[in-house]
């Protein structure tokens, strides 16, 4: 050890820890302080580190690991820091290094105002010390997050960058309006999307038009170099797709999307759908909610196994929509080349990739499906035309059923999570026991019941979450006029396209081909988006 010690100061900011206007000057009266205190005692300052901006309560500080390093290489003696909250506010981690770390490698450490120095003996208040900065940073992150979640609850914009089609209000950070260049890019992919286009060539689309992507577009419109070296100014079918799942362009704000695994553990995890804060109408759409809409649909059923493309990139009309009446599977589009003629047509795909043991081999043409489905959409339609109301009628009772299934499955779901909640009580009070008869330490303890709060947590907010979307369900209003407004457009028309599809039919079930009176028959049921069977009361025979 040198006879001259070299200290390090160390100073740290968070910008919780003090309001933004402050910040400096608050990293300057540690450095003041610390350098006046080691000039004071005659030692040497080896070197100042400084963590600006940075939570205590992760030790993934740049810094902070610069100076570990220079204490493994023998460079450093002395730690000084203006209080022991500087060093961390995770109470273990800054523990293991007052108690452990810095003592194995002969290093002095020094938390100036809480008068805490290792080369004493008399630092018994630090571990209290290190248990308090913890829960100050443990209040102050519950503050944070209270405050995003009532920002959220009134559907207030708080994001940092707008979403592409979006700009910030000047007046209003917190609110969007329509970027009148960017949204026609928006409405373009929307429209291209809903004509049955695949996020990747509508990629290729833009790209060949050589429009900025919206990483370039916002480093454009703020005069800077996009800073991202890996965005080559193309689109992608991620990009397009994070754009075609987003409620802002029908006029929501989606917030809470991603959380932290805690205020300790500050890695970012996606949070489900089922969990984020939307709130409508909060600014001008671009794309009407009934397109939107169509969209999620398309893109649920294009994620369905089975699905087939054909070769020039776009979706054929029924993929996700065929089901296997046997085995409830996805039929699968398939295409045979023969000299004269292409056949195209459906096949199970249970029995195509598990084989006869599984489903039988059967198959549909293309044809036959389109026509059936086309005949059965058009008596809808002329029977819109003849007696609306007699119509509406038919749709409110059937859908009266389908919503009921709905009600059932949230009613086991709610029942089995009501479940899971009781278990946990009576696990944290048999723990709580347990630790009261001293079977097992408090440290255990703390571990059994911080997971189980967290499971707790979870179990809570699922249980909400699925009581109000239970009552919604139960108290939805019959709202069938959009569906009529576009059954009554198949009056005049004899093709089918695939967003009039998606908005009109939850799925077709088609049966294994059969002979009636000497004719191959299949029979296809048609289940329409608002729960109802097809046109006639009895399944859609067709010769084949």
């Amino acid at each position: 050890m040198n006879t001259v010690p070299n200290a390090a100061i160390y100073c740290r900011l968070s910008r919780d820890d003090n309001n933004k206007n402050d910040v400096s000057m608050s990293i300057a009266n540690q450095k003041a302080i610390l350098t006046n205190y080691v000039n004071e005692k005659g030692w040497k300052i080896y070197d100042t580190y400084i963590d600006d901006g940075i939570s205590g309560t992760t030790f993934d500080r740049p810094r902070f690991k610069d100076m570990i390093k220079d204490i493994e290489l023998g460079l450093i003696n002395i730690v000084i820091t203006k209080d022991l909250s500087r060093l961390g506010r995770n109470y273990i981690e800054t523990g293991q290094y007052t108690d452990f770390y810095f003592p194995n490698n002969n290093v002095r450490y020094i938390a100036l105002n809480d008068g805490i120095d290792t080369f004493h003996d008399d630092n018994d208040i630090a571990p209290f010390k290190n248990i308090l900065n913890e829960m100050y940073a443990k209040d102050i992150s519950r503050k944070v997050r209270s405050t995003k979640k009532l920002l959220a609850q009134e559907g207030k914009f708080a994001n940092s960058r707008a979403p592409y089609g979006y700009k910030k209000s000047p007046e209003d950070k917190h609110k969007l309006v329509i970027d009148e260049s960017a949204s026609q890019i928006v409405e373009f992919i929307f429209s291209q999307y809903l004509k049955g286009e695949t996020g990747r060539s509508i990629a290729d689309k833009l790209n060949r038009k050589n429009i900025p992507t919206p990483n370039n577009y916002y480093y454009q419109s703020i005069n800077k170099p996009n800073p991202y070296i890996k965005d080559k100014n193309k689109w992608s079918s991620g990009t397009i797709m994070g754009i075609i799942k987003n409620p802002a362009y029908y006029g929501a704000i989606a917030n809470c999307k991603r959380t932290v695994k805690s205020f300790k553990n500050k890695n970012v995890v996606s949070l489900p759908k089922e969990q984020w804060v939307v709130v409508e109408n909060m600014h001008q759409p671009i794309i009407p909610k009934e397109q939107w809409e169509a969209a999620q649909k398309i893109n649920i059923d294009n994620k369905h196994e089975g699905l087939k493309r054909r070769c020039n990139g776009k979706m054929n009309i029924f993929s996700g929509l065929l089901k296997c009446a046997d085995c409830g599977g996805n039929m699968i589009f398939n295409t045979k080349y023969y000299k004269s003629y292409t056949k195209e047509y459906y096949r199970c795909s249970t029995y195509m990739s598990k084989g006869k043991m599984a489903c039988t081999h059967h198959s549909i043409d293309y044809n036959i499906i389109y026509r059936a489905v086309m005949d059965d959409i058009k008596k809808y339609a002329a029977l819109s035309e003849e007696d609306e109301e007699k119509l509406t009628e038919l749709i409110l009772n059937m859908q009266t059923d389908f919503q009921s299934k709905n009600i059932n499955k949230y009613e086991e779901n709610i029942r089995k999570t009501k479940n899971r909640i009781r278990e946990i009580e009576g696990l944290i009070q048999a723990a709580f026991e347990e630790k009261i008869s001293g079977t097992i330490t408090d440290v255990i303890f703390r571990c059994i019941s911080e997971k189980y709060e967290k499971e707790y947590e979870e179990q809570q907010k699922k249980l909400s979450h699925l009581e109000m979307e239970y009552e919604s369900c139960r108290s939805a209003k019959n709202d069938v006029s959009n569906w009529l407004k576009k059954i009554k457009l198949c009056c005049e028309t004899d093709v089918l396209s695939r967003d009039l599809l998606v908005s009109l039919i939850d799925h077709i079930d088609v049966s294994e081909c059969y002979e009636e009176n000497g004719e191959k028959s299949f029979d296809i049921s048609i289940t329409y988006t608002f729960g109802q069977q097809n046109a006639e009361e009895k399944p859609y025979a067709l010769m084949a």
